[in-house]
């Protein structure tokens, strides 16, 4: 059984170093919700390969990308407009955010309104962030981690910041997930996350134009 969850987690390594490469070429400001839910959309770590659902939202914010941008990676600031995701732990080099935040920083969430009135945790780490805008768009992404590889469940969640040109945002932020043990049990509550996942872009939007 070990040795063949190494095989597993030895052939998701090489999975991913190929999507990765793939999801170099892809414009990430081009891109839009699904029209369907059976369509996916790409991220940067895992690609399209083994995908299985999407849920996304689509917004315009009145701001500028940066003023968006900072606040999605300001984890210290969660719980004061976030009601999706309420509480955010994170690791002990981390004393202010967005500042300190780094690419393989792990952090936990704390996310409300999935299950009835619990609370659930997910670890996370930071896949990339680019606030530069040289590609036409600012980005910044985060995977879930389920402590085995990938075996059990992949996602990831890019957040896609667009510069209208009128000091307003096409803000998108969507989670892929991808083939595994848990998968179809998350599957379940895709409808929950949808809501969910609507609800935290209104807070962000609602923040961020409050300023």
């Amino acid at each position: 059984m070990f040795s063949h969850l190494l095989s597993l987690v030895a052939l998701r390594a090489t999975q991913l170093a190929a999507a990765a490469l793939t999801s170099q070429q892809v414009d990430y400001g081009s891109l839009h919700c699904p029209e369907d839910s059976s369509s996916t959309l790409v991220t940067p770590t895992y690609g399209t390969d083994g995908a299985i659902f999407t849920i996304c939202t689509e917004l315009l914010i009145n701001a500028e990308p940066l003023a968006g941008y900072n606040p999605v990676l300001d984890f210290k600031s969660y719980p004061r407009w976030n009601s999706f995701i309420i509480d955010v732990a994170l690791p002990d080099n981390v004393t202010s955010t967005p500042a300190d935040i780094y690419v393989g920083m792990a952090m936990t969430f704390t996310s409300n309104g999935l299950i009835g009135s619990l609370n659930t945790t997910s670890t996370e780490v930071i896949s990339l962030f680019d606030p530069t805008g040289a590609s036409g768009y600012l980005i910044n992404a985060w995977h879930y981690d389920d402590g085995i590889g990938g075996v059990g469940s992949r996602a990831e969640h890019p957040n896609i910041f667009v510069d209208l040109g009128n000091g307003s945002t096409r803000y998108l932020s969507y989670e892929t997930y991808y083939a595994g043990w848990s998968t179809s049990t998350i599957a379940l509550l895709k409808d929950k996350l949808q809501k969910e996942w609507d609800i935290q872009a209104q807070d962000l939007k609602a923040y961020v134009e409050s300023k």
